[in-house]
């Protein structure tokens, strides 16, 4: 074995090494000898290495972490690995045709009226997937969809200005998000930007209620960066700049609370939960959930724990024949879940095979009712299979979320912007039909529209002419994105997901926020029940 194969090889594994390699190779064997003998007489030489991740990228617990502009090359998110995930790869690769694209287009235009100054936002999200991660391929790869359609509607219109989206990854438990923060920090440039320096003016993402994601949040607040989540729920993760576009557990149960009081049921309740108290998501919908119900439908004395297959737990996990056949005994007809949608289907098909539940005397005409909350229709419940077990089992979930896509895709109550969206995510991110149902999408649509929103406001001043906005400036424009008293929405969002604002006051949740509760399986004729909006504030009135 030669001192290449020691040396070298390490660094460059996973292709053959190249004939300027070989040299190297030759010359490192060279200094190697010389490092050993100085490192006989006691002297201290630094060796040469070459680091697995690259494009600024660092190595953290077998992941690369940090931030990537995704034009530099095809980044690799894992050492040895070529490429980012197959599922998601076509959509960084479009990602960074386009940040090139604008670069191009200020550095290089075709006339002084063509150039167009360029701002940059981060995406922070686990670009490392698993089963048991915070997310999996397929939402990583919605929530990207949803951000590039977003970057490229802004790209295409007449605004002043241009957007590069970077890429910032987390690590697979979101746990790994130091490298990506301090490399944003360092790209937001000072409090006056020009033109050509191109700053971070914000960043979006961070898809989990967990505590990683607070410490993230709180790390950007600290830095003053601005940062707008997509799908965060959780009441619990706030920070002084972190703005949501989804809205928080409390309001979601409260458009549940708003459904039943129409449809009570036979009045009693049973609540299925994950016991994983590391998720501020499934402990603090949970105790939403006790506040309302648990009372009215006795979900004290009627109640079964699980524990949850998402994040890095140990246990059994999605163990749901326990709740099944206990819920099925008590008699309830009103389920209450708290806990994440990939364990769902467990529940679904520990009902549809429990001997109690397959016995209940009202099995054929009344179903059990699976109340939950959500960003949208999970795949896991839509596929063949599982709709089969819950037509068997008699079995339908009701989701409040902020997305209703099954319905607006039929015209029923759908947003405004609801067909742009579906239009320029289908045109330049290949992404439509039941592929939008799970809300991540279209909610980190909304959530990039947030900060482009703020940003074009910013330039739209004739006194910021040559001037490109701080991170100051994007935070004091999202503040002030604002509902009328009278419901006028002249500086609220026009999201695809429906209009909505900020006031002072709720820690950056969003008012005049939609929230329908989707049934599924869709019955035939189904028209959805008008769709509960979060609170404007005392006196005021929400658009429409």
């Amino acid at each position: 074995m030669s001192f290449t194969d020691i040396f070298v090889r390490p660094f460059v594994r996973g292709r053959p090494l190249r004939r300027g390699e070989r040299i190297l190779g030759r010359w490192i064997a060279g200094f190697v000898a010389l490092v050993l003998v100085g490192a006989a007489a006691g002297i201290v030489v630094p060796i040469l290495t070459r680091s697995d991740c690259q494009d600024g990228l660092v190595e953290k617990e077998g992941e690369c972490v940090g931030l990537v502009d995704a034009s530099t090359e095809v980044p690799v998110f894992r050492p040895g690995e070529k490429g980012p995930d197959k599922e998601f790869a076509r959509l960084i690769k479009r990602i960074a045709m386009e940040n090139e694209r604008v670069r191009d287009v200020w550095e290089h235009p075709k006339g002084e009226a063509d150039k167009k100054p360029y701002v940059k936002i981060a995406m922070l999200l686990p670009f490392n997937t698993s089963r048991s991660g915070a997310m999996t391929a397929p939402l990583v790869e919605h929530s990207l969809a949803g951000a590039y359609a977003a970057q490229r509607n802004a790209n295409t219109t007449s605004s002043g200005v241009n957007f590069q989206l970077l890429l910032g990854n987390v690590g697979t438990n979101l746990n790994l998000w130091q490298p990506a923060v301090d490399a944003a920090t360092k790209l937001t440039g000072s409090g006056k930007n020009k033109d050509a320096d191109s700053p971070l003016v914000g960043v979006m993402g961070l898809p989990n209620s967990e505590k990683d994601t607070q410490d993230t949040a709180s790390a950007l607040s600290a830095k003053n960066i601005p940062a707008v989540s997509g799908v965060l729920s959780s009441p619990n993760i706030k920070a002084r700049t972190l703005f949501k576009t989804a809205p928080n557990n409390r309001n979601s149960v409260t458009a549940l609370d708003r459904y039943l009081k129409k449809r009570p049921g036979n009045g009693k309740g049973f609540l299925v939960w994950d016991s994983r108290a590391e998720d501020d998501y499934v402990t603090n919908t949970k105790a939403e959930i006790l506040a309302s119900f648990g009372t009215k439908y006795q979900l004290t004395v009627r109640d079964k724990s699980y524990v949850g297959t998402m994040g890095p737990y140990e246990g059994a996990p999605a163990a749901m024949a326990p709740a099944a056949s206990s819920l099925c005994e008590s008699g309830a007809d009103t389920v209450f879940v708290a806990g994440r949608d990939w364990d769902l289907p467990e529940l679904v098909d520990a009902i549809a095979k429990d001997a109690d539940c397959q016995a209940r005397e009202d099995r054929g005409t009344k179903p059990i009712r699976i109340l939950r909350v959500s960003t949208g229709l999970t795949s896991r419940l839509t596929g063949t299979g599982m709709r089969k077990a819950m037509e068997e089992a008699n079995v339908v979930t009701l989701s409040a979320a902020p997305t209703d896509i099954p319905s607006w895709r039929l015209g029923q109550d759908a947003p405004g912007q609801f067909q742009t969206f579906a239009t320029t995510i289908a045109k330049d991110a290949g992404l439509r039909g039941a592929a939008l149902d799970d809300g991540y999408a279209i909610m980190h649509y909304d959530a990039s529209r947030v900060l482009m929103k703020a940003v074009t406001q910013f330039r739209n001043d004739e006194g910021n002419k040559g001037q490109l906005p701080s991170k100051y400036d994007v935070n004091s424009n999202i503040s002030n994105m604002k509902v009328g008293a009278d419901g006028d929405c002249g500086d609220c969002v026009r999201g695809a997901s429906g209009d909505f604002g900020y006031t002072s006051g709720n820690d950056n949740w969003p008012v005049c926020k939609s929230v329908p509760v989707i049934e599924y399986p869709r019955p035939k004729g189904y028209s959805p029940p008008k769709a509960y909006r979060t609170s404007p504030g005392e006196g005021a009135s929400c658009p429409g």
